[in-house]
């Protein structure tokens, strides 16, 4: 204690760094525990991709679900069939749905939700050498991001397909 009484300039020139990095760290890493998305989505992963633009294709009309068979097929065997998934936000985890159930479900397409989050892309970086971010991003990443929060999702891959535009955003379900 007395060397506390002896050394106080010394003690809050210490504790000044390291107040202010559990200060920022606080204000980086908080919002996100309070402010949560309450809307779930819709997603289809396969049968469209960047090259072919074939397979089913799914869009949303008037609030409701809709399949179109696409005129372009491309060659046997290099797409996978388009498979539905309906993503709780609650639970971080994406379900498997029937194109009908999908269909019997109100729908909002916009990008960004009512509570205003959009889902986003990842690989999100840049900078110059020697600060470039780019080194470890995953393209294929999807994130649900507004309020300054931003939080990975887990999605569910088409089996066999790496393509960069494997996701495909259907819309926000209505409540």
């Amino acid at each position: 204690m007395e060397y506390i009484k002896k050394n106080v300039s010394l003690v809050l020139g210490m504790a000044i760094p390291v107040l202010m990095i559990i200060f920022v760290a606080g204000s980086i890493y908080l919002p996100g525990l309070f402010i949560q998305p309450r809307f779930n989505f819709l997603y289809a992963t396969g049968g469209d991709n960047y090259y072919y633009n074939g397979g089913q294709q799914y869009v949303v009309q008037n609030g409701v679900l809709v399949q179109n068979e696409k005129k372009n097929q491309p060659p046997t065997g290099t797409i996978t069939e388009s498979r539905l998934f309906l993503y709780d936000v609650t639970r971080d985890e994406s379900r498997e749905i029937s194109f009908d159930e999908a269909r019997g479900m109100n729908l909002n397409s916009n990008l960004v939700s009512p509570d205003d989050f959009e889902v986003v892309p990842g690989g999100r970086g840049g900078g110059i050498f020697p600060f470039d971010f780019n080194s470890g991003v995953d393209y294929n990443a999807r994130y649900v991001q507004g309020h300054n929060v931003s939080k990975k999702i887990n999605w569910v891959r088409s089996s066999g397909t790496y393509y960069y535009n494997d996701f495909h955003f259907l819309g926000w379900i209505k409540q």
